[in-house]
């Protein structure tokens, strides 16, 4: 069985790439991969899927 999260990022417009990565790589050492990642005007992230098993 999976579980999922959905993450938005506190303030999309001061956010860079490094801290999206940074973002990104805390979740993963917890067992989350990103699914989906939903974007808005300018190309800044708006939220992201996170996926992992439940009975890990």
């Amino acid at each position: 069985m999976r579980e999922y999260k959905i993450i938005k990022p506190e303030s999309m417009w001061i956010h860079k790439d490094a801290t999206f990565e940074e973002l990104f790589n805390k979740h993963a050492s917890q067992g989350w991969r990103v699914i989906s990642v939903a974007y808005g005007g300018g190309g800044n992230i708006l939220k992201a899927v996170l996926e992992r098993d439940k009975n890990r």
